[in-house]
């Protein structure tokens, strides 16, 4: 009998490595409404005036109770949810595998969660049988363990079986040589002798010369490890004023069916002003572009909500963001961790010196790559040019969901140095030059 969606989707979440159901539970609570950011851990989910720490949390074979982070107020369970329980902080809510499907399923607008499982882990809850027949729990039954259609298959015949396919694969294990040769027809030990090569003169080898890095994260070879090179951007971006223009486009044949352009204006870390034109109609998910119009004036953050009784949410900004790197910036090096985590990668210098390869004395490379686990996709394409220190001055991602949607997204800065930001008319027109808001004090970090 095929396996049914919520027990597909127990072994999918299972199987996947920590960062991407981190990656997973925090693009399931941006569908929700929420502002997510990964740090370590944990999953950092804020709205309005509320903030979640998400963990997920393994069975663990060597532990007794498993680790469960003292600051996390949900927590995912693949185990048992009664040991994690007992392991997680008294405030806790403790979710099971079967919760997070629920909310998948049910706590989503209709089939937004099915996009989301494709993107991550590439398949449908929708192409397997819906759920109540014999065998749709059957990994949560088995303790947590994702049994293989192997062990399963194994485990249904009788013992004697067994006992043979046991002596005769312990046969050919004692038949077989150090490199897993078969003695040969004696079963003695004796081998036919092995003519001796006679010797040749070879050439010797080129030397492969040795990566060297071009920048933090990437080394001539290609991008040796991306989150670095995102810390790396982080940093860079938040020291000085720019203009930031992300893109993003969906596509089916070629033909464009929606698109989302969103301009940001930072000033300072927690000086900007966001603004986002939407056209057509997007359906994919997740996307980089920003949910709402948002301004922010280094003390208090307001974004454009038409639903908000005066059209404007405001909420004061914690004193230790308005100290770092501030939520553009933030979110800039989210994507470049993510479009750049490619499988294959390379590395080139832009020009050189005679044409503009050097420009303020800071030299320029261009990264190409290929091949991701994260978006789930096909034919994946990513290209962006990276200066020494990190800053990554522009990107450009193309791929193909594997129902046939073409994506593109992109990112470029300029006016480095020379952005300035002003006040909003929405925000005058919404409230007045007093404001009038109810402005929420700041619960934890938010740019």
């Amino acid at each position: 009998m095929r396996q049914s969606r919520r027990s597909r989707f127990g072994d999918l979440i299972r199987a996947a490595g920590p960062s991407d159901r981190r990656r997973f539970l925090a693009d399931l609570w941006t569908a929700r409404g929420w502002e997510t950011s990964v740090e370590r851990r944990l999953v950092v989910a804020r709205r309005d005036d509320r903030t979640e720490r998400l963990a997920v949390v393994s069975r663990s074979r060597l532990r007794l109770s498993p680790s469960v982070p003292a600051e996390a107020t949900v927590v995912v369970a693949l185990g048992d949810p009664a040991r994690t329980r007992r392991a997680a902080p008294d405030d806790a809510r403790v979710l099971s595998v079967d919760d997070l499907y629920d909310l998948v399923r049910y706590g989503l607008p209709e089939g937004r969660g099915d996009d989301l499982v494709a993107d991550h882990f590439g398949v449908r809850l929708a192409d397997f049988p819906a759920d109540g027949g014999v065998g749709a729990r059957g990994a949560d039954d088995a303790g947590g363990a994702v049994v293989a259609p192997l062990s399963r298959s194994l485990s249904s015949l009788p013992v004697a079986p067994l006992v043979f396919v046991a002596l005769l694969v312990a046969a050919v294990v004692v038949t077989a040589g150090p490199a897993g040769v078969p003695f040969g027809p004696a079963l003695g030990g004796q081998q036919s002798p092995v003519p001796t090569p006679a010797a040749t003169t070879t050439a010797e080898p080129t030397p492969t010369p040795e990566p060297r890095a071009v920048a933090p994260g990437v080394t001539t070879a290609g991008v040796e490890n991306a989150t670095r090179l995102a810390a790396a951007h982080r940093r860079a971006a938040s020291t000085r004023s720019y203009r930031w223009t992300l893109g993003y486009r969906e596509s089916i044949a070629g033909d464009e069916t929606g698109r989302e352009v969103e301009v940001v204006l930072v000033e300072a870390p927690n000086v900007y002003v966001s603004e986002v034109e939407r056209t057509g109609r997007l359906r994919a998910f997740p996307r980089p572009t920003a949910s709402e119009d948002a301004y922010a004036d280094g003390t208090t953050r307001y974004a454009r909500r038409p639903a908000e009784p005066d059209g404007v949410a405001a909420r004061v900004l914690d004193s230790d963001v308005r100290d770092g790197p501030g939520r553009q910036a933030s979110r800039a090096a989210r994507y470049v961790d993510w479009y750049l985590s490619a499988d294959e990668t390379s590395v080139t210098r832009v020009g050189n010196a005679a044409n503009a390869s050097v420009e303020n004395e800071m030299a320029l490379y261009r990264i190409e790559g290929r091949g991701t686990d994260f978006p789930r996709s096909r034919d994946y394409r990513v290209e962006a040019i990276v200066e020494e220190d990190g800053f990554v001055r522009s990107m450009r991602v193309t791929y193909e969901t594997r129902d046939g949607l073409g994506v593109e997204v992109w990112f470029a800065y300029d006016a480095v140095g020379e952005t300035t930001v002003t006040r909003p008319a929405w925000l005058d027109r919404a409230g007045g030059s007093t404001g009038g808001w109810t402005v929420a004090p700041a619960a934890s970090p938010s740019g």
